[in-house]
This record gives C-alpha cells, sequence and structure tokens, in this order.
C-alpha cells in the first residue's frame, strides 16, 4: 500500500493485517506491506525495495509469523545468501531464494536501513518512529539522486511482452500436470503424468509456492514455458481455493460456488 512517496521509509508488518489500515497513506510512509513467507515474500520485497531507489529505511515491525520471516529479513541484511540460495543464519524452514540476484541483494544490504522493530503492535509508535527515520534521512526531495542507479534505468532496455503460441504448446519432455483442488481438505493436488499418460507423482499442499518449489527441486519440470504456465496454474487453482469459487484447469475462474469438491 503507498503513501508519500517522497517518504524514505517502507514499512514491512510481517503478519499483522490490522496495522496496514493505520499506516497507509501516512506521511511520514513512502509504502507498507505484509510478508508472510521466508523465500518467495521476501524476494519479491527486497526487489521491490531495491527498485525504489529513494528508500532509505525498512521498518520490520508487527506479529512475528511460524515462518520467522521478520528474523530471516534481519539475517538477509547482515549476512546474504550461501552458494545455495539460503539465508545464511536464517532459522526458518525454508530461506531460499534462488531468484534475488546479486546487485538487488547488494543494493538491500547497502543502501537500505533495517530497522528491527519486531514485535511492535502500536501503529502510534511505528508512525513515530518512521517519522524520526525519515527526518533524519531526509526526503527524497532533499536527497541528491542515486546517479548510477538512474543512469543505469534510463539504459535500461524496454521490451512490449508478447506471447509466445509455439512454446505454449511445446510438450515438456519429462510429462504434463493435472491441478486440482481438494476442497474438503483444504489443499492443492498436482497429478505429473509422463508421455505414456502413466502417472508418475501426485504432489499435495497448501499453496502454489510450496508445490511449485517441490516441483521445481525435484526436476519435474525442463521448459521455462511449462514452468510459466504451470506457476499460473497453481496461482489461480490457489485462488479459488481461498475464495471459494469453482477451479477447472485452462478455463477462467468462475465467480459462484464450486459445483463439486474435487475442482
Amino acid at each position: 500500500m503507498f503513501g508519500n512517496l517522497e517518504s524514505p521509509v517502507a514499512v514491512c508488518t510481517l503478519g499483522s493485517r490490522s496495522l496496514l489500515a493505520d499506516l497507509v497513506a501516512r506521511p511520514e510512509i513512502a509504502i507498507a506491506g505484509r510478508v508472510f513467507t521466508e523465500n518467495v515474500g521476501i524476494e519479491r520485497m527486497v526487489q521491490n525495495v531495491a527498485g525504489m531507489t529513494t528508500l532509505r529505511v525498512l521498518v520490520v515491525c508487527g506479529r512475528e509469523t511460524p515462518h520467522a520471516v521478520g528474523q530471516t529479513i534481519l539475517a538477509l541484511h547482515a549476512n546474504g545468501l550461501d552458494a545455495d540460495h539460503r539465508v545464511i543464519g536464517s532459522t526458518a524452514p525454508e530461506p531460499f531464494m534462488p531468484n534475488l540476484r546479486p546487485d538487488q541483494l547488494r543494493t538491500f544490504q547497502r543502501r537500505v536501513q533495517v530497522v528491527d522493530m519486531i514485535g511492535e503492535l502500536d501503529p502510534a509508535t511505528i508512525i513515530a518512529r518512521s517519522g524520526e527515520l525519515a527526518a533524519s534521512v531526509g526526503t527524497a526531495a532533499a536527497r541528491a539522486e542515486d546517479g548510477e542507479a538512474v543512469r543505469s534505468a534510463d539504459r535500461a532496455e524496454r521490451i512490449k511482452a508478447t506471447l509466445d503460441q509455439r512454446s505454449a504448446w511445446e510438450y515438456d519432455p519429462i510429462g504434463y500436470f493435472l491441478v486440482f483442488v481438494d476442497r474438503p481438505n483444504g489443499l492443492l493436488r498436482v497429478e505429473h503424468y509422463n508421455q505414456r499418460h502413466e502417472l508418475q507423482h501426485v504432489v499435495e499442499g497448501a499453496g502454489a509456492a510450496e508445490i511449485g518449489q517441490t516441483l521445481a527441486r525435484r526436476g519435474l519440470v525442463t521448459l521455462l514455458a511449462h514452468a510459466v504456465y504451470l506457476g499460473r496454474e497453481l496461482g489461480r487453482a490457489e485462488s479459488a481455493l481461498r475464495l471459494n469459487v469453482d477451479y477447472e484447469q485452462d478455463r477462467p475462474l468462475m465467480n459462484h460456488p464450486p459445483m463439486d469438491a474435487h475442482g
């Protein structure tokens, strides 16, 4: 949620949804949001923070999650990643960030100050601290721009996205997947078949992220286009499960109660 984009302060409320209503649109804060997972969630947050050249401070507050997201953010900032893309010093179950580029991590560590307020649930205290930090750093208008970052952005090639129908229909030699919503158990289910249509694996999980990562770790997807397609379908299936709407693979989500329990 965006506020005053001239402020150099971003706020991560971890698992605390209720804090956002009090922090949004505050002049002390540029952007506020939640992060639930110690891998993709933090990875995307760091990419966003690194991409906003006006940000200089990240306040980490709110209720810590069972996945130790707050502790992992602090560990990533202090220690970085090891050779396997795991956050050094994290106590989380799976703090892996294979998509975080070295330059993004370097920007996060060098340009952004991380302020530990984990466990703080009082909006007034968080706002006051954010105001102090914004004043100490200075507003974006009063600061010199990060010249090299701006020049790099100006030089970046801008590409118009298009669909490649050929890659969309290219068969993955390792097989194909059927995606289902197991509504009674609150799970997503993926069935992996080889090219002879023989069932090879059944993978179940609560969400798209854990299923996608499991398939990737097991090497069950070998084509990039196939991985993109599968990620999209898993995301749609998870949305259908959470919103209690019907899901059918390769079909638009329907805004009505599911017709059966299997999706």
